[in-house]
């Protein structure tokens, strides 16, 4: 595809989320090196990389909760280098963390209709309101996606930790974003509930921008059009899962050995 000349037009940009020679320096440490990202809209990007290799402060650097020591990230043409983290859900984005953070004391339906509150601007008293009905509505449409129906009032804090990453899941979702980030949503999972995730994932919108860290490597290449490897901060290569999967450096990194495994 012919790249897009530097005038495009803000409105029209030529990635949902672009990544431009970022770099993030803690003291003396350089957590990313000059990294740069084009994902187009509807894209499955994931980032794999061994331990260490800036993959999670990648995803904090595009979602606001840091800023990078030089760079800049554009989410649909704006720039919101330095936007902070609470207010780039407008811009369309939405995330999940390696450890949930659902409120442990409220049910699953009070917290996936607090993620839409938050979203929109409205305060939780407005719960008992006919006028947030909707939003009720949806917060049980949510938890279906996911197949925590049963579960909508459950307290979050009692949930099977497979269903807390259900639940945090659902509450990305609500929110009906562009971009989704998902930070290693597989871990602590089990083998049925992987296939469970796979399958949610698969059935998302087309259209919908999803990037994910995940060091379980069946999830990551099923799902993932494009892998980008990282380590030590750099981009050290980027293709396809099969492409990924048998280029001898990918081997180096994660085994030490350029053959196959």
């Amino acid at each position: 595809m012919a790249s897009t000349p530097a005038s495009t037009p803000a409105s029209t940009p030529a990635s949902t989320v672009e990544v431009r020679a970022v770099t993030v320096a803690f003291g003396g440490l350089r957590a990313l090196r000059g990294v740069d990202l084009d994902i187009a809209r509807g894209e499955r990007l994931a980032i794999i990389g061994p331990n260490g290799a800036g993959k999670t402060t990648l995803f904090n650097v595009i979602a606001g909760d840091i800023a990078p020591t030089t760079g800049a990230v554009l989410i649909r043409g704006q720039d919101c280098t330095h936007l902070p983290s609470r207010h780039r859900p407008r811009l369309g984005l939405a995330r999940t963390y390696q450890k949930a953070r659902a409120f442990a004391g409220l049910t699953v339906r009070e917290n996936i209709y607090l993620a839409l509150a938050g979203h929109r601007g409205r305060h939780r008293a407005l719960w008992r309101s006919s006028a947030d009905r909707r939003m009720r509505d949806e917060a049980a449409e949510a938890a279906a996606r996911v197949w925590l129906s049963g579960q909508l009032d459950a307290v979050a804090g009692e949930l099977a930790h497979g269903q807390r990453r259900q639940l945090e899941l659902a509450m990305a979702i609500a929110t009906r974003p562009d971009v989704l980030l998902l930070d290693e949503p597989a871990s602590g999972l089990s083998r049925g509930e992987r296939e469970r995730l796979v399958e949610l994932l698969e059935s998302l919108d087309e259209q919908l921008t999803l990037l994910l860290i995940e060091h379980d490597m069946d999830v990551a290449f099923r799902i993932a059009g494009r892998v980008v490897v990282l380590a030590d901060g750099e981009q050290v290569m980027a293709g396809s899962p099969e492409q990924v999967r048998a280029d001898p450096h990918v081997h180096r990194i994660y085994l030490g050995t350029e053959a196959p495994a």
